[in-house]
């Protein structure tokens, strides 16, 4: 079941969350941290690096707990968990947790840290985790689908994504617009040096080219 953070099922019924109360499977133990074990993120996670290109996913277990890691070498990278707790013999309870990525690049980190890219990053590490211990292959078009309900039940958040865009570009033009001023400036100074360097007297023109021969 895809589930957000809020702990709402898309499409707005209630259910818990996987991201907050847990989500139950009837699995022992065991048997869910054994197929855990086996799991990896698909290579579109990249993209929560804010590449897609030169990210690296790497996973870690400790005790029951496990964390896969997206990030570039020289930034913090984003973490996705599931930390198991035993419901009895027979179940398992899984809790989920996305931490996104500090890329060190204040547009990138800034998109990453809209609801519309969390809900986008939590569902579909939702979907891998639960196709996982369901036994079932992930099936990414459906994490599609229930993002883009969710999404269509929640214009805010778009709203969001369109507002932080926006002002990363407004802040480029800005950016450019100084530059392209201060590139003006130094450029005209050059020209006015060129030119009083080009009408100034030389210090040498009063200075006679020959010396004459004196007895």
């Amino acid at each position: 079941m895809i589930i957000s953070a809020s702990g709402l099922a898309v499409g707005g019924l209630y259910a818990g969350g996987a991201f907050d109360r847990g989500e139950v499977y009837p699995l022992p133990i065991a048997e869910a941290r054994s197929r855990l074990e086996t799991m990896t993120l698909p290579s579109a996670s990249r993209a929560f690096a804010g590449s897609s290109d030169a990210a690296v996913i790497s996973a870690e277990q400790s005790a029951d707990t496990f964390k896969w890691r997206v990030g570039l070498a020289d930034s913090d990278p984003a973490v996705f968990s599931a930390r198991l707790q035993p419901e009895g013999a027979a179940r398992t309870r899984v809790f989920l947790d996305y931490r996104k990525a500090d890329t060190g690049y204040a547009y990138a980190d800034r998109l990453l840290s809209t609801r519309f890219m969390r809900t986008y990053a939590e569902t579909s590490f939702h979907e891998q985790v639960d196709a996982v211990l369901e036994g079932r292959p992930a099936d990414e078009a459906r994490a599609l689908q229930s993002f883009a309900a969710h999404a269509a039940a929640h214009p805010e958040d778009m709203q969001e994504v369109g507002a932080a865009v926006e002002g990363m570009f407004k802040e480029v033009a800005d950016q450019m617009n100084a530059m392209s001023a201060d590139a003006n400036i130094r450029g005209s100074t050059s020209a006015r040096d060129r030119m009083d360097a080009a009408t100034r007297p030389s210090t040498n023109a009063t200075q006679p080219s020959l010396r004459l021969r004196t007895n």
